[in-house]
């Protein structure tokens, strides 16, 4: 059963200093008609209040058949991109009141490799996607297309969840930390998001568990790997005892949880859901960063299994994966040859 420190809560009084340069400039938004896409839009408008961005709201239609069209095929077709346009339009306007610089874009193909295609081409820093699309039913699984743009995706992503529980602007936003400088790379990102509303911030890390196994038997080697872990729990509260002190510069209210579990990532999923967070905030690799992975194991358990939506940062350099000698690169090639239709 999981061993739960103490949640510790500091308040600060200090005037927040002028905000720095924004970390995302340029947010794409995926459409496709569906109460669960569209349940992107509040948070479209969340981040580019937060940062300032642009935002490109993109729809992605099925190219039409290569077949030679008969009248009747080409009046539909007219039909069917006139109402993806109204429809584009209308989740423009419904972004609100003095909306951000937002701009809409059709296009046509297969939506995941469109989806990923297009935010290469406008330069898109965050991809705002739902977990399920058009013809789905809600389920705590990823859609095939969520599922392929994630394997597809060079950049960061924020995933979207329909419930009726859902809270925009976000309340708490829990902060895993698994304390390398590359993991810490999303502390001033949460901070702008938990800025402008003045949500609170919790940071968290987990303490493996250490459990008996074959290897592990000796009841003195499970001593050792205990009194281990003990130390390790120590110095987690000491270091996000740290992050903390240097976050409470520029918000008001955060929280440390040190959390001893034999499994890291369910860990992560449970104190989100016990501790009332709205949304994830976490790089997209940890300590242990491998090349050929565009989102590391912890970032993709939570991407699929976490009941919130889930903001993860990318962490390296957006473009081709590195390719490592002996390894096969877990990221198929992206297929873009749809071309997107010429509208005004």
């Amino acid at each position: 059963m999981a061993n739960i420190a103490a949640v510790t809560s500091v308040k600060s009084n200090q005037v927040c200093p002028e905000p720095r340069a924004p970390a995302i400039a340029h947010v794409l938004v995926c459409l496709d008609r569906s109460a669960f896409s569209d349940a992107c839009l509040p948070y479209a408008r969340f981040v580019a209040d937060a940062f300032g961005a642009s935002v490109t709201l993109l729809h992605v239609m099925p190219s039409p058949d290569h077949h030679e069209p008969n009248r009747a095929d080409a009046l539909g077709w007219e039909i069917a991109q006139r109402e993806a346009e109204h429809y584009l339009s209308h989740a423009k306007n419904s972004l609100g009141a003095n909306p951000p610089r937002a701009v809409t874009q059709l296009t046509q193909g297969f939506p995941a490799e469109r989806i990923v295609g297009v935010a290469r081409e406008i330069g898109a820093d965050l991809t705002i996607l739902a977990s399920r699309g058009e013809g789905g039913e809600w389920a705590p699984d990823l859609g095939s297309t969520a599922q392929r743009v994630l394997g597809l995706a060079t950049g960061s992503i924020l995933l979207t969840r329909a419930t009726s529980s859902a809270c925009i602007p976000p309340r708490r936003i829990l902060v895993p930390l698994d304390g390398s400088p590359r993991g810490e790379c999303v502390l001033p990102l949460a901070v702008d998001l938990a800025r402008l509303h003045g949500a609170e911030v919790l940071l968290a890390h987990v303490v493996t568990e250490p459990t008996s196994t074959a290897v592990l038997s000796d009841p003195h080697d499970m001593e050792l790997a205990v009194t281990l872990a003990s130390r390790l729990q120590e110095k987690a509260e000491r270091y996000l005892t740290l992050m903390r002190d240097r976050l409470l510069v520029e918000i008001r209210v955060v929280e440390t949880l040190v959390v001893r579990r034999s499994e890291e990532r369910q860990a992560l999923v449970d104190v989100a859901a016990q501790y009332g967070a709205d949304m994830l905030a976490l790089t997209a690799h940890g300590s242990t960063c491998n090349v050929e992975r565009r989102f590391g194991s912890v970032a993709s358990f939570l991407l699929a299994h976490a009941r919130m939506p889930v903001f993860v940062l990318q962490d390296m350099p957006q473009g081709p994966v590195e390719r490592v000698p002996g390894h096969v690169a877990s990221v198929p090639p992206v297929a873009l040859e749809a071309r997107p239709l010429e509208w005004e």
